[in-house]
């Protein structure tokens, strides 16, 4: 079977959620083409898909070892080592992306998101205060600004951070629940009871 053949079959596999017939087509398809980093890419998002991480980083590695600077697979490789909770790797594969391009704002976000995970407030702000310069109206970002500003006690400046997210989006739970909590540390409680009252489905969690 030819390579391309190969690559139609892998991906209308995936499509159909036949993830195990996709690896295999795969894997015949690099045969071919053992260089191919697309593939080992494509088959590093199957198996984050399936939940198989330690995988998923082989073929990622497999690819930066041909394509060490291939910013989509240092975020990817940083983002599965996020998920599962090797931050301080992440954050290698982030800083080598934004030592390419300081304006890629996957792994500007997804090292804010590290650096909060690590306590690492402060500096979880300038990765966000950076990444809106670039994209002012991203409301996860902003929603993450205010709580790493709510964790170094800079209450009015995580208000405002909420309040600017609720513009964009009145009816986001996830900064409704946020907001609430700012203020009831500000002492507001009576704000934050309506804040709370304003969330009318289960909080989303922001992965």
């Amino acid at each position: 079977m030819e390579e391309s053949d190969l690559l139609e079959r892998a991906l209308r596999a995936k499509g159909m959620g036949r993830y195990d017939e996709a690896i295999e087509a795969y894997n015949t398809a690099l045969l071919h083409n053992p260089r191919n980093t697309a593939i080992m890419e494509s088959m590093g998002d199957i198996y984050y898909e399936m939940g198989r991480h330690e995988e998923a980083l082989a073929k990622y590695g497999d690819a930066l070892t041909i394509e060490p600077r291939n910013l989509l697979v240092l975020y990817k490789k940083g983002y599965t080592l996020r998920k599962i909770h090797r931050c301080e790797e992440a954050m290698q594969c982030y800083d080598l992306a934004l030592s390419e391009d300081p304006d890629f704002q996957y792994a500007l976000n997804d090292k804010g998101y590290c650096l909060s995970e690590m306590g690492r407030f402060a500096e979880a702000v300038q990765c966000f205060d950076r990444s809106l310069s670039l994209s002012p109206r991203n409301i996860r970002v902003i929603a993450s600004k205010g709580i790493a500003l709510r964790e170094l006690g800079r209450l009015p400046e995580s208000l405002a951070c909420f309040n600017k997210a609720l513009d964009l989006n009145a009816v986001n739970s996830f900064v409704w629940y946020h907001k609430s909590l700012t203020l009831r540390k500000m002492g507001r409680d009576k704000e934050a009871d309506e804040c709370v009252a304003r969330i009318n489905m289960p909080v989303p969690r922001m992965s």
